[in-house]
């Protein structure tokens, strides 16, 4: 194991040699010969799954919208390093596709054909994980519960909008034609350990209330029960990934929202992609709800003059299904696809109980996973996100001259176009 001392770097580091003794101990060997490993099928049985991929024309889409971020965790003294925050950082690029084909035929970038991508706005979020309170709070996950609420009420704008606002409109369901009113969101218990045990929010509420019984504050954004993870001595490095996650998926909701109220019609000429899988995970897992009731209702409404209400795709770059995309390339031909079930999942890429749904309670979209460095992928008809028990995936394959690269989608459309 390394040793660690005062400043970034451990003063010792432990060899990592016996590492690779692990694999070949013979009890690991024993263990592991009883368990399922994922696997790649063989060539044969691709066979009847594999079909062509035909290009279809994708001129209705006119932008497209990347939602990227990432968080990093640092010390704040040399002196104490135990003591740290989260640093997140992350928002939305605007991609005019005009611009994007423009630059794909040049064969050097300059700096001003780099400023034609437009960042829409970008947001920062610093959370303490450890050793560190604010001087108004009591504690380090009173601390992280204040940040965290005052990041969503916070004006930005020449508008002064506030994310607090499209929570609630995401939360309670505001997007239906008829409301209702009587749904509500429910913090189990104070965050303070007074003992009162239901804390209730309806879109009529203020999204800050006291506690009946200790007259503290509790906040809306207490409802992603985050400060169930944060322990005053270990910290709360565990849910910075968590925090990440949603915050990417309440910027996507932000954008929706504010199409919608703006100029509905513009949606369907936006290609909407998220850095990481459609899902929400962990604490923040019951999140996928709403998404999905959300994703069903736009894809429920009549398709317009230039095609779906909803194109959105989730991208992944590394993991199980990207593995697996990478290990089975060279057994598809170029511009072939085929649809994956849960079976396949649980035998070949997760292993797991075939019966079961994978990502029944977490994703909102569809899985799909791509071999692919440059291509266009054609129109496909789905039959919405999350509107069949059975969530199929796709794995998608096209050739270029260069190196290619794996990745895996996640598609929430009734038709899905797009063009990478």
């Amino acid at each position: 194991m390394g040793y660690s001392s005062k400043g970034r770097k451990p003063i010792e580091r432990a060899s990592k040699i016996a590492h690779v003794e692990i694999i070949k101990n013979p009890d690991v060997q024993a263990y592991l010969d009883q368990c399922i490993l994922p696997s790649a099928p063989d060539s044969q049985s691709l066979v009847g799954l594999l079909t062509d991929l035909s290009e279809v024309d994708v001129s209705e889409v006119s932008a497209v919208i990347a939602i990227d971020g990432g968080y990093t965790e640092t010390f704040v003294q040399e002196e104490y390093p135990s003591a740290s925050i989260a640093f997140f950082t992350f928002g939305p690029l605007l991609f005019q596709l005009d611009d994007l084909r423009a630059l794909d035929t040049k064969r050097f970038i300059a700096p001003e054909d780099l400023r034609k991508l437009k960042q829409i706005e970008r947001y920062t979020l610093v959370l303490p994980t450890k050793g560190i309170r604010h001087g108004s709070q009591p504690s380090l996950a009173a601390t992280i519960r204040r940040a965290v609420y005052d990041f969503f009420v916070k004006e930005r704008g020449s508008e002064s909008e506030q994310l607090i606002t499209s929570l609630k409109w995401f939360l309670f369901r505001r997007w239906k034609r008829q409301p209702d009113d009587s749904l509500a969101e429910r913090v189990e218990h104070c965050p303070y350990g007074c003992g009162q045990n239901l804390i209730t929010f309806s879109y009529a509420d203020p999204t800050l209330k006291n506690c009946p019984r200790c007259q503290q504050a509790v906040y809306l954004t207490d409802t992603f029960r985050l400060h169930e993870r944060v322990d005053e001595e270990i910290g709360a490095s565990g849910i910075a990934a968590y925090v990440m996650t949603m915050l990417e998926q309440i910027v996507l909701v932000h954008l929706i929202h504010s199409i919608l109220e703006m100029k509905p019609a513009l949606l369907r000429n936006i290609l909407l992609i998220k850095d990481g899988p459609l899902a929400f995970f962990g604490l923040v897992a019951p999140l996928y709800r709403p998404m999905r009731e959300l994703v069903e209702y736009l894809l429920s409404q009549p398709s317009g003059p230039t095609g779906p209400t909803l194109r959105l795709a989730g991208l992944e770059k590394s993991g199980a299904f990207v593995e697996h995309a990478a290990a089975i390339q060279d057994r598809m031909s170029p511009g072939s696809f085929f649809v994956v079930g849960d079976a396949y999942i649980r035998k070949y890429i997760v292993p797991g109980d075939a019966s079961s749904t994978y990502g029944q309670n977490t994703y909102y979209g569809r899985r799909c996973s791509s071999e692919r460095k440059r291509a266009r992928c054609t129109s496909r008809r789905c039959q919405g996100a999350s509107t069949s028990r059975s969530q199929r995936r796709r794995t998608y394959r096209t050739s270029t001259k260069s190196s290619r690269s794996s990745v895996s989608f996640d598609v929430a459309c009734t038709t899905t176009r797009w063009s990478l």
